[in-house]
């Protein structure tokens, strides 16, 4: 017996301050040297994040690259205020990046990375693993619609689940171009999302 469709899994809450970009200073304006540039397989993703140890708003960076949910291949740009001291994030989600380019050089030591909460793709979920901490729940919003798909209540403690779904899997969005799902954990310590 075959299988007619592709799992894949994935896990909530990755980040990495500096994936793109590592701890160093912007010495002038112009393209950054990426040291990656593929953030999910399969079209997942997450938000953009830059991060400053120095007073760097006047740098705006330019972002190119593959949103989460452009089943088109075309290339999303989003422009970003560099951050003051702080770190701020894309409004996109993102899972490739082309390039970064930067308006000026920067005032301190400048990271590049991704985190916030996982975007997923047009997928169907299989079933979800999760370890609880506390009483919670993991939410799948489909963001053109702002619909919850799917939301599992966590119990408190150090207890494991595994939900399973219908056979056929629950689809996160229900419009194809350009829509995506995102999953927000509370009381969660770890979890596997299983789609196909």
């Amino acid at each position: 017996m075959s299988m007619s469709f592709d799992l894949w899994a994935v896990n909530p809450g990755q980040s990495d301050d500096d994936y793109f970009y590592g701890s160093a200073s912007i010495a002038a304006a112009g393209s950054l040297s990426l040291s990656g540039n593929t953030i999910g397989r399969n079209g997942w993703g997450y938000q953009l994040s830059i991060t400053s140890d120095g007073a760097d708003s006047a740098t705006v960076f330019t972002v190119t690259g593959l949103a989460v949910g452009n089943l088109d291949g075309q290339r999303t740009t989003e422009v970003i205020i560099g951050p003051f001291a702080t770190v701020t994030y894309s409004s996109t989600y993102w899972s490739v990046v082309d390039s970064i380019v930067a308006s000026s050089s920067s005032v301190g030591g400048v990271k590049i990375g991704f985190g916030g909460n996982l975007a997923l793709p047009r997928t169907r979920i299989k079933s979800v693993y999760y370890v609880a901490g506390t009483s919670g729940n993991i939410t799948f919003t489909s963001q053109k619609s702002n619909t919850v798909v799917l939301r599992l209540g966590t119990p408190s403690g150090n207890v494991t689940g595994l939900a399973f779904v219908p056979p056929d899997g629950i689809l996160t969005t229900k419009s194809g171009m350009n829509d995506f799902c995102v999953v927000v954990a509370s009381g969660v310590v770890d979890s596997t999302i299983f789609c196909g």
